[in-house]
């Protein structure tokens, strides 16, 4: 079984969420959007070893003024891996006064932790719950609770070189826990290691694994579709048999990264046994940190291959290129709520599903932390409008505002994209034909929004004849050395374009505006910024 949904009420700096798991499920959200309370509030019910864990004050979620909530809650479902498995598994059914049945065939757990305040102090109840929300009454709760524990532990990855150092650690057979420790301690200080000292390292992960891990052997995996590939642009795991891996020489990256994540599950696993067939769940923070891209790259590829379930928190881009587009969820905070939104609302063909592979997820994964799209025809207008932005007093990056253009992805995709992950976006297009019919499809795509939020259209046919006729006709009649009053403007910005290059006009057009400030910045402009940092705020 796998845990399918997390439910919490009033946890630390939860005020309420509801979050849909998957096997490896990847978390985007800003800083205090509840990625740390909702770690803690796993490794706090079921990372800990100790069952039925016991509430404490500092628990409460608490306002913006300061007050404790009076009750709070968390609730795990856990749904079996196949329809009906939990009635013929001798290991699932030590549950199976829990199982609940359910129309789509799977029976699932729900396993509920709450607590309350009052005169009295804080009282805490661990429960089991029905298909219907009603308590199933149990005279051994805990009893069974602990079970749960034990066949889904959860072990807390954080890096090894902030962690205690004197977690107990059972031993095995030999001292390779040592050496791991002295391999992770010298790959912190980019020691350079001997051969010897790789291989014995790499001997002492698989003694590792092979006691904690059911072993994986072959990756049997299915031939890469253009599907797949589209939902699944980058892949890390490595094909054929772990055994198999080698050392590579004495600066084997492959080596030390198995050596350091194996420390680190060392160290998440604190001494405490693990039953046969245990089914982990890995909570994995921030993997990328101190780690170099290639670095990162190897040990993902490594704990991709983990059995168990995984939830991995990231800021980067890479990374997030490396999970299928459905198990992206991305925390956002809005009115005080954190709200978890993921791929599903919108409807997407084969073709919207390859742009967004290509333009989104492997040309520009880092858009996918944004705030806000400005969606835009060509590198002119990013040039041009960061700058004009800039002027006008708002930095747009430090705002999540990212400038992203669509004329070769398309506009429809991208909205999709951003309507999904609950990205804010707006569209600045051309007054010519093809612009036309661009913001023509933007307004087809509009949901009872008011047009002025999602869309700019210049009134003029683009944006050099758009500035020239906004007080920055000198500055195109000096580019292209024309000063006579009988050259019609077109040839003149066509002039000035041909001997400088339209992203050159554009570093010559905000060179001109500058010392002006931002009154000489075309007044569509100066509103659409100011639209779009307004609604880019409210997700804080």
């Amino acid at each position: 079984m796998y845990l399918e949904h997390v439910h919490i009420r009033n946890f630390l700096g939860i005020n309420q969420l509801s979050l849909p798991l998957d096997q490896s499920t990847v978390l985007m959200g800003e800083n205090a959007w509840g990625k740390t309370s909702l770690f803690r509030a796993l490794w706090r019910l079921m990372g800990r070893g100790a069952c039925c864990y016991e509430f404490a004050e500092e628990d409460f979620y608490r306002t913006e003024a300061g007050d404790p909530a009076q009750e709070l809650s968390i609730t795990l479902t856990y749904r079996e891996h196949r329809p009906g498995v939990s009635q013929h598994s001798n290991r699932l059914a030590r549950l199976e006064q829990v199982w609940v049945p359910h129309k789509d065939s799977f029976h699932r757990i729900y396993y509920r932790a709450r607590a309350w305040r009052d005169k009295q102090g804080i009282h805490c109840r661990h429960e089991f719950l029905n298909s219907a929300g009603t308590v199933i009454e149990l005279g051994h709760a805990s009893v069974l609770v602990c079970r749960l524990i034990e066949m889904n532990p959860v072990f807390r990855l954080r890096d090894s070189r902030g962690a205690p150092q004197d977690l107990p650690i059972v031993n095995l057979n030999g001292d390779y826990q040592q050496l791991l420790s002295r391999l992770s301690d010298q790959l912190a200080e980019e020691d350079e290691l001997s051969r010897k000292e790789i291989e014995a390292g790499l001997d002492a992960v698989r003694q590792l694994f092979e006691h904690y891990f059911t072993p994986q052997g072959a990756t049997s995996r299915a031939p890469r579709r253009a599907k797949d590939i589209a939902i699944h642009p980058v892949t890390l795991t490595q094909l054929g048999k772990f055994n198999d891996w080698q050392p590579l020489g004495e600066e084997s990256g492959l080596s030390l990264a198995l050596a350091a994540v194996a420390r680190t599950i060392l160290q998440a696993r604190g001494g405490r046994p693990i039953e046969t067939g245990a089914r982990p769940l890995l909570l994995i923070e921030d993997p990328e940190s101190r780690l170099h891209p290639t670095m990162l790259a190897a040990t993902w590829g490594i704990l991709e291959r983990f059995p168990g379930q995984k939830l991995v928190t990231t800021n980067s881009g890479d990374l997030l290129s490396a999970f299928p587009l459905h198990h992206l969820r991305r925390l956002v905070r809005m009115n005080g709520e954190t709200r978890c939104l993921y791929i599903g609302n919108e409807r997407y063909s084969a073709e919207d599903m390859r742009r967004i592979a290509f333009h989104v997820r492997i040309n520009r994964p880092m858009s996918l932390f944004a705030r806000y799209w400005l969606l835009v025809e060509g590198e002119t207008e990013i040039w041009l409008l960061s700058e004009l932005a800039r002027i006008c007093g708002y930095v747009l990056p430090a705002e999540g505002i990212r400038i992203i253009e669509f004329a070769q992805c398309g506009h429809s995709p991208l909205i999709k994209v951003a309507r999904d992950f609950g990205i804010g976006w707006h569209l600045l297009t051309d007054g010519d034909e093809a612009g036309q019919k661009y913001a023509q499809g933007v307004r087809g795509m509009l949901r009872g929004e008011r047009e002025t939020d999602h869309l700019t259209v210049l009134p003029r046919n683009d944006i050099e004849h758009y500035m020239y006729f906004n007080g920055l006709e000198q500055v195109f009649r000096q580019e292209a050395n024309i000063h006579d009053k009988h050259t019609p403007p077109s040839r003149i910005i066509e002039r000035a374009l041909s001997r400088r290059s339209k992203p050159g006009m554009a570093l010559a057009l905000v060179e001109a505006i500058e010392p002006h400030g931002p009154e000489r910045v075309p007044i569509e402009l100066r509103r659409m910024f100011a639209r779009m940092v307004v609604l880019a705020r409210r997700q804080r």
